[in-house]
């Protein structure tokens, strides 16, 4: 159906606390363990340097000797970091595990010229401060963002810099013309607003339509942040933490609506060139003040919610990049904890980045179905597959890969693997995620200073919950287990020019 863009296995690294750790201020180097988890990972974009801290950053201060850098408020909290990770250290990153950067530009606070200046220290092979900064050969910048959610007025943060649809498609245009004049060959991407809630995503409902009017001819690709779930408002004390969750998992059939809704929008648009879309923000966001559910973000119902998100991208042909939020951090939104722990999601993600294939091939399903209640900012549904499966081949090695998320609740249930006559090995490899309850975790991980009361969800556990590595007889019962991640390898024999199809059949 299409190749797999690498850059859909991309995450968010932010300036402040020292990059959310990845700095080592005491050894002054990037911290190995936090690399070793990355590299893990195999994440192929890393985005910086934050989401509304990007439309106040000065790029210039992450630059030259650390020790005469610039302490500088942090405008989200009341907090204040001093600049150790900037645009050097993200090159050390970026080189050390074999991505590249995105860089979201200032928009809010900064100007196109300082954006423009910032490209020629990336991606001019003769930037005389790159070179002082350790990088005499560039790592080239391909990808970079026009601002940060600029359409939202929610928090003071967002108040002091949001705009119009019309004043932003206007700063866009300037922005585009000083930044590709230094280097005509970057991808720029411009802001576009969610329609995947229940409620708008701000106050322009026809943002999308007016920057795409003014600005399309000079857009590479549309940025949207339709992809964190649940985002609990005032729950009902009738909801249960099970409806929460199953409304969890349907979203995704509501981003993919939102991502079907703006491909159609662009369409109206493009005129020489496709405009891509960008999810430079994704992932399980539960509540900041509900202690029912603060630390929820790191729950096997999570991962399965970051699964299914990422079958979605991959099935949309629109969808070139991915930056999930966020990688680590002393708080409740890393999927590495402050003590270095991977949560769950971390390895549901793993099962995409780092053992699926290339190109991707159809499948089909039949499968149960649940509903889901109003709840936060996700509708009611009804018809959600409890059984989801995405297909893809690395034709290179001779692998088919078979990967299927359950939502069911509590039911397990055998599938049967159509191949459509793709002959494939007898024995294949099977990589499974699980776990006695959609709450189960590996543990609690908010540091001790963290300022609000919370309930820690807790389940019974045997042991730590990683991705677990078997045989599978092809041919064998095939039994998928509720609230998991699977994935079956296949080694493919005198193969095809490509297998077309495939069908998976889930037993009521």
């Amino acid at each position: 159906m299409r190749a797999i863009p690498r850059e859909l296995y991309g995450t968010n690294v932010e300036w402040f606390n020292n990059g959310n750790g990845f700095w080592n201020v005491g050894e002054k180097r990037l911290d190995p363990v936090l690399v070793r988890l990355a590299s893990e990972q195999h994440l192929s974009l890393i985005r910086f340097p934050g989401g509304t801290l990007s439309d106040y950053y000065q790029w210039k201060d992450g630059t030259g000797p650390r020790s005469l850098r610039p302490i500088r408020p942090h405008q989200t909290d009341s907090a204040s970091s001093k600049n150790t990770f900037g645009s050097p250290e993200l090159l050390s990153l970026c080189r050390s595990l074999g991505s590249s950067p995105l860089i979201t530009v200032n928009v809010g606070t900064g100007s196109a010229r300082s954006a423009a200046d910032w490209v020629d220290y990336m991606n001019n092979p003769g930037n005389a401060r790159r070179k002082q900064d350790g990088f005499p050969t560039p790592i080239p910048v391909r990808y970079w963002e026009i601002g940060n959610e600029l359409y939202l007025n929610g928090t003071e943060a967002e108040k002091r810099i949001t705009m119009t649809p019309e004043r932003y498609a206007g700063t866009y245009l300037e922005f585009a013309r000083l930044m590709k004049t230094v280097d005509p060959s970057i991808k720029l991407i411009a802001l576009g607003v969610a329609g995947s809630y229940s409620v708008p995503f701000g106050p322009y409902g026809d943002w999308n339509s007016i920057v795409l009017q003014q600005a399309a001819a000079q857009i590479d690709l549309l940025a949207l942040h339709d992809a964190y779930a649940p985002v609990l408002t005032q729950l009902d004390k009738n909801v249960s933490a099970e409806d929460v969750y199953k409304a969890m998992w349907s979203f995704p059939l509501a981003i993919k609506e939102d991502l079907d809704r703006v491909g159609n929008l662009l369409q109206l648009y493009e005129k020489k060139k496709q405009i891509d879309l960008a999810i430079t923000e994704w992932g399980p966001f539960f509540s900041l003040t509900d202690k029912q559910f603060i630390d929820h973000v790191k729950t096997l119902g999570s991962a399965i919610y970051v699964a299914r998100v990422l079958q979605v991208f991959l099935s949309q042909p629109r969808v070139r990049l991915a930056n999930y939020f966020k990688f680590t951090d002393d708080s409740l939104m890393g999927w590495v904890s402050y003590l270095k722990r991977a949560k769950v999601p971390y390895y549901a993600f793993m099962m995409y980045s780092a053992y699926f294939g290339s190109e991707l091939v159809q499948s089909s399903t039949e499968s149960p179905t649940f509903s889901s209640k109003k709840i936060g900012l996700i509708e009611s549904r009804d018809n959600i597959p409890e059984i989801n499966v995405i297909a893809s081949t690395n034709m290179e090695k001779n692998r088919l890969y078979v990967n299927i998320v359950s939502c069911s609740w509590d039911r397990e249930y055998p599938v049967e693997l159509d191949l459509h006559d793709v002959a494939v090995e007898k024995t294949a490899i099977k990589r499974s995620i699980s776990g006695p309850s959609p709450f189960a975790n590996n543990g609690p991980d908010l540091p001790p200073w963290w300022p609000a009361a919370y309930v820690e969800p807790t389940a019974k556990m045997d042991k730590p919950i990683a991705i677990e590595t078997s045989t599978w007889n092809v041919g064998a019962p095939l039994i998928i287990p509720p609230h998991s991640i699977t994935t079956i390898e296949l080694t493919i024999l005198t193969p095809p020019a490509k297998p077309s199809k495939l069908t998976v059949l889930s037993d009521e």
